[in-house]
């Protein structure tokens, strides 16, 4: 501090750039003394007739305010088939596996910050923000590995799906769902587009302001899949939030893809996405005054007439281009004669809404379509594997239905036992405690006092000792 201070021309930035620096090289000391004292714990009450200790081993855990390399025990174990296993007692304390000694406060900035920039741009991001040096590959390999654990959980929630043991709380007489795709780029493949389907599913609009309105009870899915394995997560995740034996009427609305067709049950409403068959018109018929003609006779619900005038249209043409035009938009129309006509103007016995919620027009995916996926993974000259484009569509589709903590989640939290810590706290309260000799030719890193540990516990020692997990009565 003195040395900083004596510097000739100190800024405030340069003055904040050292503080942190100190706040984090101290927070590291703090880190690693805690976690070398509780290892000692499990070192003294472990089964000592199951777990032999066989001495220390160094490794590295990465945090917010950088990486804190300590020392914990490895133990000899025989399994019961007679072969040893080797395990370490403090790792399998804290339930940190599958991605590597990443702290949870680490794992949410990356998992937030992926969703909105790219890898190289999260990693420039966390190592300026953070006492933490990170490459674009090293949050790669952490995306991956928690998008493996967010399909593990899908996979295991369409087997128990399956088994009928899947059956969420909320309630709801009608069930909007809207489903589409969007092309990515693909790696390796050169002008090759691979498809992500999208899902969404809720049940009505929650007004929020004047002329303003939300989804209620949203939940979203995402990813590379057949339609057969789309169907069978987009069903299970559906049943996880509501209770289906409740729901009187299921509406679909999508873009008439064939795919999307072949998921809808028998008793599901089709509507074709208005977005899409506005589109379809524009696209097809250059013609304004005809194009009017054919909206008209949609919204006036005269389909036959509709269908008519396109035939008669078609024959008019004498241009090649136009006419196979005008008979693409017959087909896509044909074939989705069913949803032409929205499902708010049909003759359906829709059920009344439950109190606050509205019911209204659909058309909101290709909004989704854009704010989950096109907006971070299509239209900035990204390519994709199949693998790794599949994990951040899925980790999209999770902070999109509100649900983005759960991913970081996959790490688990660090499960001290609250007297042990108590134990520990008190022994570093004591300078002398901090000197002392503990286990064989072991000394502890610090000689004399913590800072902000020993000396008069003022507001702004109290909000370290926070921000450890450390409180005082």
């Amino acid at each position: 501090m003195t040395t900083m201070l004596n510097e000739t021309a100190l800024t405030f930035k340069a003055f904040e750039q050292n503080t942190f620096r100190m706040v984090c090289e101290w927070a590291k000391n703090y880190t690693k003394e805690f976690l070398e004292r509780y290892d000692d714990y499990l070192m003294e009450t472990r089964d000592k007739e199951s777990y032999r200790n066989k001495g220390k081993r160094k490794t590295t855990v990465k945090t917010v305010y950088g990486e804190v390399e300590y020392e914990r025990r490895v133990y000899e174990v025989i399994r019961e088939d007679g072969l040893k296993e080797f395990v370490y007692l403090l790792d399998e304390q804290l339930e940190i596996s599958g991605v590597g000694l990443i702290s949870m406060n680490m794992a949410e900035q990356m998992v937030s910050s992926i969703t909105e920039t790219s890898y190289r741009e999260t990693a420039s991001s966390i190592t300026e923000t953070t006492g933490q040096s990170i490459s674009a590959m090293g949050v790669w390999n952490v995306i991956q590995a928690l998008g493996e654990s967010v399909c593990e959980d899908e996979r295991h929630l369409v087997k128990e799906h399956k088994a009928g043991n899947v059956s969420g709380e909320k309630e709801t007489p009608v069930l909007f769902e809207e489903t589409d795709g969007v092309y990515v780029r693909l790696q390796r493949e050169k002008n090759t587009k691979g498809e992500i389907k999208v899902g969404l599913a809720y049940d009505g609009w929650k007004k929020t302001g004047e002329n303003r309105y939300n989804l209620d009870g949203k939940v979203v899915v995402a990813g590379f899949s057949t339609s057969s394995e789309f169907q069978a997560y987009r069903e299970a995740a559906i049943a996880e939030m509501y209770n289906m034996d409740e729901v009187e009427l299921r509406i679909m609305n999508a873009d008439g893809a064939e795919w999307v067709k072949n998921i809808c049950d028998s008793d599901t409403v089709f509507q074709l996405d208005p977005f899409h068959r506005n589109k379809a018109i524009k696209e097809n018929v250059p013609y304004s005054e005809h194009a009017k003609q054919i909206h008209a006779l949609l919204e006036q619900k005269k389909l036959d007439e509709m269908f008519e005038y396109l035939e008669r249209y078609r024959n008019s043409l004498t241009d090649g281009d136009e006419i196979e035009k005008a008979e693409r938009l017959i087909t896509y129309f044909s074939n989705n004669r069913k949803g032409l006509i929205p499902y708010n103007q049909r003759d359906l016995q829709i059920p009344d809404s439950p109190e606050n919620i509205e019911y209204r027009n659909l058309g909101t995916m290709e909004n989704h379509i854009w704010s989950v996926i096109a907006r971070r993974m299509k239209h900035n000259h990204t390519c994709w594997s199949i693998r790794g484009g599949n994990h951040l569509a899925k980790i999209l589709a999770k902070k999109c239905s509100g649900r983005l903590n759960e991913v970081a989640n996959k790490l688990k939290m660090p499960a001290f036992e609250r007297q042990v810590v108590e134990q520990i706290k008190e022994q570093m309260l004591s300078a002398y405690e901090a000197n002392r000799k503990v286990g064989k030719g072991y000394r502890y890193p610090t000689q004399g006092s913590i800072p902000y540990m020993i000396t008069q516990i003022k507001p702004a020692r109290q909000a370290w000792m926070a921000i450890s997990g450390i409180t005082t009565n």
